[in-house]
């Protein structure tokens, strides 16, 4: 690998849309690290005239071509495994001790698999249809006391259509909640939301659901062609009132009214004719009355990504278009990021916001995962450049908090920064590429890559001094960091052998113990690599693919699919730029003993033999685990195969 492009072509096959034009459409950024802010609208007249003025800049208006560019609250089970403990995540998979609930990959339904506890096979008993008009998949499942929750709405978020607010009208999120009992499923209510759904989480008894509106208009052309369309556009956006803008609520089927008011929507300081006429919506809905209206709120712009913490929810979105390049989403180098904060205490509170140099990364998984909250501040990691180009400091660190003392309204205050004057020496070499992060309390986890994988750790422990404390330096890389104990992380990437032209070419998979006991010092304690070029594991797209159980031993125990590349017997005129045939998927698991790091690999569960052509049929990257007692079982497509430890 790398040749850059070789990788990320590879990487963003799944998080990004096809592109089909080389041409961007730019919109004026802010400032970098200004204090933008949201304003609350005035009264219901203000957020009409604002909505209008978009719908008219984005409609009233000839159309050119479109251009289409982990915590376990029960020791015997484990449990999606997550960003933040204590903060639950939707995912295909949800499980107790005696059920597991699967979202099918092929059809709106949920499977439903029991455990029977003589052999502790896994079981179907029974499938229940999500009447879901859209036809749309089930995106993600929870799982809250007896109750089962269904979100439909995609959040795969495609670049391409970013930009294309005709590609967000008309979309709906959908929330089906069932009363469980054994394999039971019993209907309770079903909730309709306006708006594609963008990420949810869940904090005790509430969800959270970050959804974007586009208005849209009966009989509104959405790319008007002549003076006549024109007309007509304008008439009918001049003619609307208020409601037929904002996003609708349906309980049961039946119309509940606006989900927001007025009084509950933001919109920023930016000037008019630089924003997309789309309503990025907070939903709070409580899971003890769900039939109760949600609380919401909302503000006029785009959100791409959504960190969590256990107080706050952030949300952030790129101040430029993203560009096309041999089908790769490409970031200009004076890319910057707007970041919204609110409190999660008591209803949802709006507490500032802040621009910065940078971006959050290509893949949509890893997003979230570039933010950190701690002792009330927030961490964040950006790049500074793109794939093709960068500076000699690519990343850069940012920590933030609210400005208790402004007097221009709520905002985010830069607090400190890495590289800075004390601290010059760069995160990152030129032309890498940050590939993964992780901010663990005080410290945070870097992972840069171009021909090795500098894996750099920062001590953030004085958030006013922040300072790099350690580096190892690795052949390939990691894109996904998990906490294994206090002095052990797990790195889960790609192993990689460089060429003579100072570029690397990826091999297998690989998992990497590192040791961080002394963070001046980093080693790696174990590394084992699976398969040839071309493997690849579920984990580099989604965390949520990684399986953890703690033992009451202290052993760790772990799962994460893998779909193996090699060739058999390996050929003598292989090289390190060799695409190896696919020959199975399957479910590797591990103990790793968290004091000595040692890593005992337990006999690998194969998925059913496959021809080539029917292994393309099944999503590989959406396979999943779960451990419950002594037993683990895979779920490859929609069916499960379970396997005694």
């Amino acid at each position: 690998m790398k040749n850059k492009n070789i990788i990320l072509a590879i990487f963003l096959v799944f998080s990004l849309a096809s592109c089909g034009s080389d041409k961007e459409t730019p919109s004026v950024a802010p400032q970098k690290n200004t204090a933008v802010k949201l304003r609350v609208t005035d009264n219901s007249q203000s957020l009409e005239k604002t909505l209008k003025t978009l719908m008219l800049a984005s409609y009233g208006k000839i159309s050119p071509p479109i251009m289409t560019l982990e915590a376990t609250n029960n020791p015997s089970y484990s449990n999606t495994n997550t960003q933040e403990q204590g903060i639950d995540e939707a995912d295909r998979l949800k499980n107790d001790a005696n059920t597991l609930y699967v979202a099918s990959s092929k059809k709106s339904s949920i499977r439903v698999f029991s455990i029977i506890q003589k052999t502790k096979e896994a079981v179907l008993s029974n499938e229940v249809a999500i009447d879901n008009k859209d036809s749309r998949l089930i995106s993600g499942l929870y799982l809250y006391e007896n109750q089962l929750l269904a979100l439909s709405g995609s959040h795969n978020i495609y670049w391409d259509q970013w930009f294309n607010i005709n590609y967000w009208s008309d979309r709906a999120t959908q929330l089906d909640l069932f009363n469980r009992d054994k394999e039971k499923l019993i209907k309770n209510n079903s909730l309709k939301i306006d708006g594609e759904l963008i990420n949810s989480r869940k904090i005790g008894s509430n969800l959270y659901l970050v959804t974007r509106h586009t208005p849209s208009l009966k009989g509104l052309i959405q790319e008007p062609k002549n003076k006549e369309q024109v007309a007509k556009n304008r008439q009918l956006i001049n003619a609307a009132t208020l409601s037929d803008f904002l996003p609708n609520y349906r309980l049961n089927g039946k119309d509940k009214g606006d989900v927001i008011s007025p009084s509950n929507c933001f919109k920023t300081e930016y000037d008019l004719k630089n924003q997309q006429v789309s309503l990025i919506n907070i939903v709070k809905i409580d899971l003890h009355n769900s039939t109760k209206k949600p609380v919401s709120r909302c503000f006029i712009g785009s959100t791409e990504t959504v960190y969590v913490s256990n107080k706050s929810i952030y949300l952030a979105t790129t101040q430029y278009q993203y560009t096309n390049n041999n089908n790769l989403a490409v970031y200009n180098t004076s890319i910057s990021t707007d970041i919204h904060k609110f409190s999660l205490a008591n209803s949802i509170d709006y507490k500032g916001s802040v621009n910065i140099e940078g971006h959050l990364g290509w893949l949509q998984d890893s997003k979230s995962f570039r933010m950190g909250e701690f002792q009330d501040k927030l961490r964040v990691i950006t790049y500074t450049g793109n794939h093709s180009k960068t500076t000699p400091s690519p990343a850069k660190l940012f920590i933030l908090e609210e400005d208790q003392d402004s007097n221009t309204g709520k905002k985010l205050k830069i607090l400190a920064t890495l590289p800075n004057a004390k601290q010059p020496k760069a995160l990152g070499k030129l032309n890498e590429q940050i590939y993964a992060v992780r901010f663990l309390g005080d410290r945070a986890y870097l992972v840069t890559f171009k021909t090795t994988d500098p894996l750099y750790l920062l001590d953030l422990s004085n958030p006013k001094e922040p300072r790099v404390s350690g580096e190892l330096e690795m052949k390939g890389y990691s894109d996904y960091i998990h906490p294994i104990s206090k002095n052990l992380i797990l790195g889960i990437g790609k192993d990689a052998l460089p060429n003579k032209k100072g570029e690397a070419w990826y091999q297998g998979v690989k998992l990497t113990l590192i040791d961080v006991s002394n963070p001046a010092s980093p080693y790696t304690r174990t590394q084992t690599i699976i398969g040839k070029r071309g493997t690849n594991t579920a984990v580099s797209y989604t965390h949520h693919a990684f399986t953890s159980l703690m033992q009451p031993n202290g052993d760790l125990r772990i799962a994460l699919p893998i779909s193996v590349h090699e060739n058999i017997p390996a050929s003598e005129n292989d090289t390190i730029q060799t695409q190896h045939q696919w020959r199975y998927d399957a479910l590797y698991h591990y103990n790793i003993n968290t004091v000595t790091g040692e890593l005992g690999r337990q006999k690998t569960i194969k998925a059913p033999d496959l021809s080539t052509k029917d292994h393309h049929s099944i999503n590989w990257s959406s396979d999943r685990s779960a451990i419950i007692g002594d037993h683990i079982y895979y779920l490859h497509g929609d069916a499960i195969q379970s396997k005694q430890w």
